[in-house]
């Protein structure tokens, strides 16, 4: 026969436990007749709270009287036996709630980060490879850009240099043939016009190559790495490596004082007081007070 399993074992004395504290119509009964004359008797505390005013004895008697009676059905309502065991039984069947939950959820936890982890460890592992592979071929294809830009400002700076040569040499013919007459100075004019069409040329020519350069542009490569379809997310985490130098930049930077947790550092001051009655510290009031 197979064994029941101890969460199913668990669940059932979740249920059993819940049937035990269960309201039984005598427990409310009993409820009702010894918390109804307190009921009522409150609503004449509410009144004498929200008018009092003590301005002779007589008052202060009133105040008096009042504050024994509430004491004593405070006394009552907190020491009533019934209250107390729904109380207790509610508290241990939260604790039996809790635990079964936990008895659940806390392994389905562990399993499901001991599946999941792997495939985690895999997805990072493929985006690292998916990562450098398109590093590489993004350098590749840099490298090559880069060539062709080298190729095409070297063609342009061949054509500047021609342009410049044919333009010296239309420069030094007009100079000749302003010297020459007839034949040669026609010949001359004709060599500096000619020269000036080289140097046109070489000038279209070398801005071609010019934009060209400039338009080599690499490609970027992007490499899609393969995916589980596992939902994950980054999970900020926050670890205070030096309280001293929190304090020191809260007291340049007055906005992280809405960072700390006032109460609960007032309630830890008060317990040094307490223990220490010489206790002291800047930026803190002691006091006193009648309860």
């Amino acid at each position: 026969m197979e064994t029941e399993r101890v969460e199913l074992v668990q669940v059932n004395k979740l249920v059993e436990a819940t049937n035990a504290v269960a309201v039984s119509n005598p427990i409310r009964e009993e409820l009702i007749r010894t918390l109804s004359p307190v009921a009522e008797r409150m609503a004449g505390y509410e009144k004498l709270a929200r008018v009092i005013v003590v301005k002779e004895q007589a008052d202060a008697d009133v105040a008096a009287k009042a504050d024994k009676e509430i004491a004593a059905d405070i006394k009552l309502v907190e020491g009533n036996d019934v209250l107390s065991k729904i109380i207790r039984g509610l508290d241990q069947l939260h604790g039996k709630a809790v635990a079964v939950r936990s008895l659940f959820v806390g392994p389905m936890k562990g399993y499901r980060k001991t599946i999941r982890q792997p495939v985690l460890d895999w997805e990072a592992a493929e985006k690292k490879k998916a990562d450098d592979l398109a590093r590489k071929l993004n350098a590749e294809a840099e490298a090559k850009a880069a060539l062709e830009r080298a190729r095409q400002e070297a063609e342009a700076q061949r054509q500047r240099d021609i342009e410049s040569a044919a333009l010296r040499k239309a420069e030094d013919a007009r100079r000749a043939a302003a010297e020459a007459s007839g034949k040669e100075r026609a010949r001359l004019e004709a060599e500096a016009n000619a020269a000036d069409r080289k140097t046109a040329a070489a000038n279209i020519k070398a801005e071609a190559r010019t934009d060209a350069a400039a338009s080599v542009i690499a490609p970027t490569v992007t490499i899609a790495a393969p995916k589980s379809g596992l939902r994950s997310m980054g999970v900020v985490t926050c670890e205070i490596v030096s309280i001293t130098a929190f304090i020191k930049e809260a007291g340049k930077r007055v906005e992280l004082c809405g960072y700390i947790d006032q109460d609960a550092l007032g309630q830890r001051l008060k317990r040094a007081r307490i223990q220490n009655p010489m206790f002291d510290v800047a930026g803190v009031k002691f006091g006193k007070k009648t309860v």
